[in-house]
């Protein structure tokens, strides 16, 4: 079905949910990183691209 690859993931809504509420520094911390990966994992294509940009800027800082 065509349709349930255009729905978000929840394990995406799940994540961005709890990414949401934390400051930029919580969200890039080492504890994070499995839920960033996550988020990212099931992103929808449009959003990715966001992501890998914070992604690159958390990988600087480690």
């Amino acid at each position: 079905m065509m349709e349930t690859k255009l729905k978000t993931h929840p394990k995406f809504v799940e994540a961005m949910q709890k990414l949401s509420v934390m400051t930029e520094e919580e969200r890039l911390s080492e504890e994070n990183k499995a839920l960033f990966d996550q988020a990212i994992r099931y992103a929808p294509l449009d959003i990715q691209p966001k992501l890998a940009a914070i992604q690159r800027k958390y990988e600087a800082l480690h």
